[in-house]
């Protein structure tokens, strides 16, 4: 291939809701970076294999909270229909 020869660019599109394209639009430009630019950035690290999933069940917390369910160190303080609300609820803080 010459140095002269064409460079063949890929456009990979993703769907995602306005806000929360509105929402990293915001975010990204405090930092001076367009979406387009944040992704090709996060294509090239994956390209390079230099992405590090966190594992959130792996931390020391999750973990601390996995021994306590299974030797019976816990209490319940709701049931699943009081966590549905509550989430509800952050969600709806975090949009204002």
């Amino acid at each position: 291939m010459s140095s002269s020869a064409a460079i063949k660019n890929k456009t990979v599109s993703t769907r995602t809701t306005f806000e929360i394209s509105n929402r990293a639009k915001q975010n990204l430009a405090k930092q001076g970076l367009t979406i387009s630019e944040y992704l090709r950035l996060a294509l090239i690290k994956a390209a390079n294999n230099q992405v590090k999933l966190v594992n959130f069940l792996d931390t020391p917390e999750a973990l601390t909270g996995k021994e306590e369910a299974e030797s019976g160190q816990i209490k319940a303080i709701g049931t699943v229909d009081d966590f549905d609300k509550w989430i509800d609820k952050i969600d709806e803080d975090s949009k204002h």
